[in-house]
């Protein structure tokens, strides 16, 4: 049996080709994302949303984002082991294998994962390494924008078109134009940014409230408090995501018994966030040039 894996900086998830369309697996939580976390508990490994609940009580005790550091020498230690990233990838591949395998009621062997497109040939075959680790064999990497483009061909026939894919995952960033005709995409450009995603704005929200709402004392420093500022950050990422939707979003956080309240409103955070947005902006006009486009074409 054959799945498709999104590896991704923040979650993951694994799907099926299954009577004519694509089918989702659910984990043993039933949730169809797999937080990419690894935390150690006592001796015992813990991946996916256990791994994160414990990464805010123990943030020193697990690790995420481990994605942007594939193809390195990066060594991350948990309890008394140390993992390389293809290492922590092979047991995220892993726990989706489990989910794909009790879901299907057969045995999983083979499959594909996505890739960002400006991941270099270090980092594609350290996604291949964690595939093998986990008892994958990977046969082939799908870059992200190409399968978000394939997708989007089945869902409008085989009509000719230039897309533009914007991939702002949790850690990086794709751009790809294709063209699609006949059956067949074509890949004209490629842009990217690998050290940029949802978390560094994330990241933004948290170190704003650190720096603004400060307690009596002041706001002590991560070094001396991290399960606080992991408890700041779980905020942060609440507060972004409800931005989506609401024009003021509101962050409470203990702090030596007391209270800190704060509170970000959508034009505020868009305007912290404007360095980031020129950031996401540099791949778009790159991609753009080397295809020799103009907007129009898209």
């Amino acid at each position: 049996m054959i799945v498709g894996i999104d590896l991704g900086t923040t979650n993951s998830l694994v799907g099926v080709w299954r009577d004519g369309e694509p089918v989702l697996i659910p984990n043993a939580l039933g949730k169809l994302l797999t937080p990419s976390v690894v935390a150690d508990d006592n001796g015992a490994l813990l991946v996916g949303q256990a791994a994160r609940d414990r990464l805010v009580s123990h943030p020193q005790s697990g690790t995420a984002h481990f994605k942007r550091y594939m193809g390195t020498g990066r060594e991350t230690r948990l309890g008394n082991h140390v993992y390389r990233p293809e290492d922590l990838s092979a047991m995220v591949l892993r726990s989706l294998k489990a989910d794909a395998e009790a879901f299907l009621g057969e045995p999983v062997t083979d499959a594909l994962i996505t890739v960002p497109a400006y991941f270099n040939d270090a980092q594609r075959k350290a996604t291949k390494a964690a595939g093998q680790l986990a008892g994958l064999n990977v046969g082939q990497l799908l870059t992200e924008p190409t399968a978000a483009a394939l997708a989007y061909g089945f869902a409008t026939g085989d009509e000719e078109s230039v897309l533009m894919v914007v991939d702002l995952g949790g850690g990086t960033l794709d751009v790809s134009l294709l063209h699609s005709f006949d059956g067949i995409m074509e890949v004209k450009a490629t842009a990217g940014d690998t050290w940029l995603g949802g978390e560094d704005f994330t990241d933004l929200i948290a170190s704003t409230f650190a720096a603004e709402a400060r307690g009596p004392n002041g706001m002590p420093s991560a070094a001396s408090r991290p399960a606080l500022h992991a408890s700041i950050r779980r905020q942060a990422e609440l507060a972004k995501r409800q931005l989506s939707e609401a024009e003021t979003a509101a962050m409470d956080v203990n702090l030596d018994g007391e209270t800190v309240h704060w509170e970000l409103t959508r034009e505020r955070f868009e305007q912290l966030a404007e360095p980031l947005l020129a950031r996401v902006r540099q791949p778009l006009e790159r991609a753009l040039r080397d295809a020799r486009m103009g907007p129009a074409r898209i």
